[in-house]
C-alpha cells in the first residue's frame, strides 16, 4: 500500500540536494577529462573521442536504461545510476594512464548515466505532483549552479593545487556523496509509488510507450520542442565565437556582455515558468516559447540589417547619426540574448512538465529516455553541418537555418494530424503569477 499523504519535505530536500551534487561531480568529472585529452599531443583528436564516446551509448543503451529504471523502481534507479557512476569515477581516479584511455571512462560513465538521467526526471511525479513546474524549474536551475560551481569554481581550484588527478578525485568524492544521498533517498521512498517496480515482461518491451506516444499528442510537442531546443542551443555555441568576431567585429572578451543579458532571461523564464506551467499550459508555453527561440535567431541573422536600411534610407538626421555612431548589431543582439535565454527556459520546463504530467506511472522513465534518445538522435546530423556552415558559410547563414528548423517545427506541432492539445489564452498563463501559491 501506497502511502500518497506522507510529508515529504525531507525527500524532496534530498533529491533536490542530489541534482547539485550530481552536476557538479559530472562538471569536474568533464573538466578532467577535456584537461587530459586537451593536453596531449593529439589533442583535436583526444577531445572528439570523448564527445563522440559520450553520445554513442546515449543512442544504443538509452531505451535499455530506461526499462531497467522502470524495472527497479524510480527510487532504485536513482541509487543504482548514482553508484555505478561513483564506481567509474573511482577506478578512473585510481586507474587512468594517460589520455589514451580517456574514451573509456567517458563512454562508461555515460553509459551508466541512462540509469540515473531518466530515474532522475521520472521521480518528480511522485515527489511533486502537485507543482511540477516548480520542480522542473529547479531542476534546470540546481543543474546550471552545479555547472557553474564544477567547471567553473572547482575544478581551476583543483587543477591549481593537484592537477587533472585531484580534479578527479574530487569528482570521486562528488560521486560518493551522490550514492549516499540517492541510497538514503531510495529508503526513504520505499513506501511510496517511486519503489514500485514493474515486471519484466512490461518494464522491457516499449509497445505501451510506443502507444503513448501515438496517443498523447502533448508528449509528442515535447519531443519536438525538446529536440529544436536543443539545436538552438547548441547551434548558437557553435556559431557565437564567429559572429562576435566576424559581425560585431569584437573580440571574444565581449562574450560576457551576451551572456549577461542571457543569463537573465533564463532566470526570468524560470521564474516566469515555476508557477505559471501546468499540464493545462504547457501546450501554450510550448508553442510561445518555440516561436520565441525562431523570431530570436532569425533576429540575429537579420535584423541588425534590416535596421540599418530604414536608418539609411529614412533620411532622417537624428536616425543616420544614431546608425553611425552605434553598433547596431550588438544593439540588436542584447535583447534577442533575453528573448532567447527566456524562451529556453519555458520550453525546457514546459516540455518536461507535459511528458511528467501525461506518462503513466510505470512508465515514466521509458518516456524520457525515449525523449532523450530522440533528441540526441534528431540534433546529431543538424549539428555537424552547422559546424561546417559556419566555418565556411558565415554565423548569419547558419543562424538562419536554425531560423527555418524553428519554423518547420512550430509549422509541425500545429499541423492537423498531430492533434494539437487545447491551448490556454494568455492571459491566463499570467494569472499565477499575480496569486500568491501556498504550501
Amino acid at each position: 500500500m501506497v502511502d500518497t499523504d506522507r510529508n515529504l519535505t525531507f525527500e524532496r530536500t534530498l533529491y533536490y540536494g542530489t541534482r547539485l551534487v550530481a552536476q557538479l561531480a559530472q562538471n569536474l568529472l568533464l573538466a578532467a577529462l577535456f584537461v587530459i585529452a586537451g593536453t596531449s599531443s593529439q589533442a583535436a583528436i583526444g577531445l572528439s573521442s570523448i564527445f563522440v564516446a559520450m553520445l554513442v551509448p546515449a543512442l544504443l543503451l538509452g531505451l535499455v536504461g530506461g526499462a531497467l529504471v522502470d524495472r527497479v523502481g524510480p527510487a532504485r534507479g536513482l541509487a543504482l545510476g548514482a553508484t555505478l557512476r561513483f564506481a567509474v569515477v573511482a577506478l578512473a581516479a585510481a586507474f587512468l594512464q594517460g589520455p589514451s584511455v580517456v574514451w573509456v571512462i567517458a563512454f562508461a560513465y555515460s553509459a551508466v548515466s541512462q540509469i540515473f538521467s531518466p530515474a532522475e526526471l521520472a521521480l518528480v511525479r511522485t515527489l511533486r505532483q502537485d507543482r511540477p513546474g516548480q520542480a522542473h524549474s529547479l531542476l534546470v536551475a540546481l543543474q546550471y549552479a552545479g555547472q557553474g560551481l564544477g567547471f567553473a569554481v572547482l575544478a581551476p581550484v583543483l587543477w591549481y593545487f593537484g592537477g587533472a588527478d585531484a580534479m578527479l578525485g574530487g569528482a570521486a568524492v562528488g560521486f560518493l556523496v551522490l550514492a549516499i544521498i540517492t541510497i538514503t533517498l531510495a529508503s526513504q521512498l520505499r513506501a511510496t509509488a517511486a519503489a514500485q517496480a514493474v515486471p519484466a515482461r512490461c518494464a522491457f518491451s516499449f509497445t505501451d510507450t510506443v502507444r503513448f506516444f501515438r496517443g498523447e499528442a502533448l508528449a509528442r510537442d515535447a519531443v519536438t520542442v525538446l529536440a529544436l531546443k536543443a539545436v538552438v542551443s547548441q547551434g548558437i555555441i557553435v556559431a557565437l565565437p564567429l559572429y562576435l568576431s566576424h559581425d560585431m567585429g569584437l573580440g571574444r572578451s565581449a562574450l560576457i556582455y551576451l551572456l549577461l543579458p542571457g543569463i537573465a532571461g533564463l532566470a526570468g523564464g524560470l521564474l516566469w515558468a515555476a508557477p505559471a506551467v501546468t499540464k493545462a499550459r504547457a501546450a501554450w508555453f510550448m508553442r510561445a516559447g518555440l516561436l520565441g527561440l525562431t523570431v530570436g535567431v532569425f533576429a540575429l541573422a537579420a535584423l541588425d540589417y534590416g535596421l540599418i536600411a530604414v536608418f539609411e534610407y529614412s533620411r532622417v538626421e537624428v536616425l543616420v547619426r544614431f546608425d553611425i555612431s552605434m553598433n547596431t548589431t550588438f544593439v540588436v543582439a542584447l535583447p534577442v540574448a533575453f528573448l532567447i535565454g527566456l524562451c529556453l527556459s519555458l520550453t525546457q520546463v514546459a516540455a518536461r512538465v507535459a511528458l511528467t504530467e501525461t506518462a503513466p506511472l510505470g512508465q515514466q522513465a521509458r518516456v524520457f529516455a525515449v525523449q532523450s534518445t530522440l533528441t540526441e538522435a534528431l540534433v546529431v546530423l543538424p549539428l555537424l553541418l552547422m559546424g561546417v556552415g559556419a566555418q565556411y558559410a558565415g554565423a548569419r547563414p547558419t543562424l538562419a537555418a536554425i531560423g527555418l528548423l524553428g519554423a518547420l517545427a512550430f509549422l509541425v506541432i500545429h499541423h492537423p494530424r498531430f492533434q494539437p492539445a487545447p491551448r490556454c489564452e494568455p492571459l491566463l498563463v499570467l494569472a499565477p503569477l499575480l496569486v500568491p501559491i501556498k504550501d
